[in-house]
C-alpha cells in the first residue's frame, strides 16, 4: 500500500491549481486589484477554466509575481527574496521523538513560503527515513525516489574521504549547489535523503577516531553551507524580470536557481553527533512537540542534552549558534483533551517567548493527505466532507506558519496567526463558560 501511494503521488504531483481569489490571498492583494491587473496586462497567464472559474498553477503564480513586482514601488512585497548582503536563515525542525509531525510541519512551512512569498527555499533532509523527501518527489530534478547514487546531506557536508586521500571532502560551491535538486515548486529545491543518510553518524565517528582533529566534528555542515552561501549571493532584483511588458522566462528561471532565500533542515528524531552538525549550522530552531506527559519528558531530555552539547562547544570555540529566534511548536493538540490544553497553557505561562501561542490541532483531514505523501496545500479531497476538513486545516497551517514567519522575519506576517488566536481562545472561553 505504501509503495502504491508513493507511485500515485509521484505521477500526479503537482496537479493542484488555485482560483483568482486564492491567488490574490497568496499575493496579499485584493481580488478586485488582481482582476483589474489581469485585464490590463497582456502577459497575465491565461490559466484554465474549471466550470466558470479560472484557475492557475504554481508556475502561473510565480509568473504573476514577476509581473506585479515589475511595476511595484516595493517589488520585494511580491518576491520576498534576499538582497545582496542579507543573511541566510537556516531553519531547523528538530525533535528527539518521532510522531510529532516534524517532517510534515517542515514541509508545510517550506511550501507556505513558496506560495505566499515566492521565496526560493532549500530543503535538507537529515532523516534516513526520508519522510520530507517523499513530500517533494516527482519534480523535474527528482522524478523518482532517490537511489544510493543520489547525493545526500552526508555528501554535502563532505563526510566521505576525498579522492586525494584526505579524511573528508571540501566540495566547491558549484558542486554543493548541484546537490540541490529541483522540485515541482518553482524555486524550491531539495537535498533528499535515503537509507545511506544514516552513514553520517558513522563517518563522523570515523573522523574523530582515525584522524587528527583538523576540523571540529560539529563544523562540517556549517562550513559547507557557508562555502555555498558565499559563492551564491542573490543577484537578481525582483523588478528586473520583465522586458517590454512580458516576463523573460530565462531571467526568471535563472533567478529562481541562482541562490536560496532560506534553508530548512528536517532532523532525524535523535540527538547525535551528525544531528549536532545541523544545530551548529542553524540560525533558527523549531521544535514540534506533542503535549502528552511522556512526550514532554522526552522534550526535557532533548533540550537538556542539546544545551549541554552547545555549552561544551562554546567553552572551546568562539562560534555563534542559533542567533535567530528559537521556538517550541505544540502539535497534534486535541481540543477536547483538557490535559493537552493544560500542558500548552503551562508552557506558555513559564516560557511565553519560546512557545508559540498558535499550534497544530489534531486533524483526521491531514491524515488523509499524508497517506499519499501530500501536504495540505497540494491535497485535493474527493468528497465535500473531506474538503471542509482540509480547509479548516489550511487555516490552522496558515496560522502556524504565519506565527513562525513573525519570529524569523518580523513585519512580514500576514495576520493569520493573530486571527486564529482570537478565534480559538474566544471559542475556548465560550466552551469553558
Amino acid at each position: 500500500m505504501v509503495s502504491v501511494n508513493k507511485d500515485l503521488t509521484i505521477r500526479n504531483r503537482i496537479k493542484r491549481s488555485w482560483s483568482m481569489r486564492q491567488c490574490a490571498r497568496f499575493l496579499n492583494v485584493s481580488i478586485q486589484y488582481l482582476t483589474k491587473f489581469a485585464r490590463e496586462n497582456g502577459d497575465f497567464p491565461a490559466g484554465e477554466y474549471v466550470g466558470r472559474e479560472r484557475v492557475f498553477t504554481l508556475v502561473d503564480l510565480m509568473h504573476i509575481r514577476a509581473l506585479l513586482a515589475a511595476s511595484a514601488k516595493r517589488p520585494y512585497d511580491y518576491l520576498a527574496w534576499r538582497k545582496p548582503g542579507d543573511p541566510l536563515p537556516v531553519i531547523s525542525f528538530a525533535s528527539q521523538k518521532g510522531g510529532t509531525a516534524k517532517s510534515l510541519t517542515a514541509a508545510h512551512f517550506a511550501q507556505y513560503l513558496s506560495l505566499n512569498y515566492g521565496m526560493r527555499v532549500g530543503v535538507m533532509d537529515a532523516d534516513p527515513q526520508s519522510t520530507i523527501t517523499l513530500y517533494f518527489v516527482g519534480g523535474e530534478g527528482l522524478p523518482q525516489l532517490p537511489t544510493e547514487d543520489t547525493a545526500t546531506l552526508v555528501d554535502f557536508a563532505g563526510l566521505y574521504m576525498s579522492e586525494d586521500g584526505k579524511p573528508y571532502t571540501e566540495h566547491d560551491a558549484d558542486t554543493l549547489d548541484s546537490f540541490f535538486l529541483k522540485t515541482s515548486w518553482p524555486g524550491l529545491r531539495i537535498l533528499p535523503a535515503h537509507g545511506e543518510t544514516s552513514e553520517g553518524e558513522l563517518q563522523i565517528t570515523r573522523l574523530i577516531r582515525d584522524n587528527p582533529p583538523e576540523k571540529a566534528f560539529y563544523r562540517y555542515l556549517r562550513d559547507s553551507v557557508e562555502r555555498w552561501r558565499d559563492h551564491h549571493q542573490p543577484k537578481t532584483v525582483p523588478n528586473e524580470l520583465v522586458a517590454n511588458g512580458s516576463v523573460d522566462p530565462t531571467k526568471l528561471s535563472n533567478a529562481l536557481s541562482e541562490t536560496l532565500d532560506c534553508i530548512i533542515i528536517d532532523y532525524q528524531p535523535a540527538l547525535t553527533l551528525f544531528q549536532l552538525n545541523n544545530v551548529v549550522a542553524s540560525t533558527n530552531l523549531v521544535i514540534p512537540q506533542t503535549m502528552k506527559g511522556f512526550d514532554i519528558a522526552t522534550l526535557s531530555t532533548f533540550v537538556t542534552g542539546l544545551r549541554g552539547m552547545i555549552n561544551h562547544i562554546l567553552d572551546h570555540d568562539r562560534i555563534e549558534i542559533g542567533t535567530g529566534a528559537n521556538m517550541l511548536l505544540p502539535t497534534i493538540v486535541q481540543r477536547t483533551n483538557d490535559q493537552d490544553l493544560k500542558q500548552v497553557a503551562n508552557l506558555l505561562e513559564h516560557c511565553p517567548t519560546e512557545v508559540l501561542p498558535v499550534f497544530y490541532l489534531r486533524s483526521d483531514a491531514i491524515a488523509n493527505a499524508s497517506d499519499v505523501y501530500q501536504s495540505v496545500y497540494e491535497y485535493e479531497p474527493d468528497t465535500r466532507g473531506k474538503k471542509k476538513g482540509i480547509e479548516r486545516f489550511i487555516t490552522n497551517a496558515d496560522a502556524v506558519n504565519d506565527a513562525i514567519v513573525s519570529r524569523i522575519w518580523p513585519g512580514r506576517e500576514r495576520g493569520y496567526a493573530e486571527t486564529w488566536i482570537n478565534e480559538f481562545y474566544e471559542e475556548d472561553g465560550e466552551e469553558s463558560a
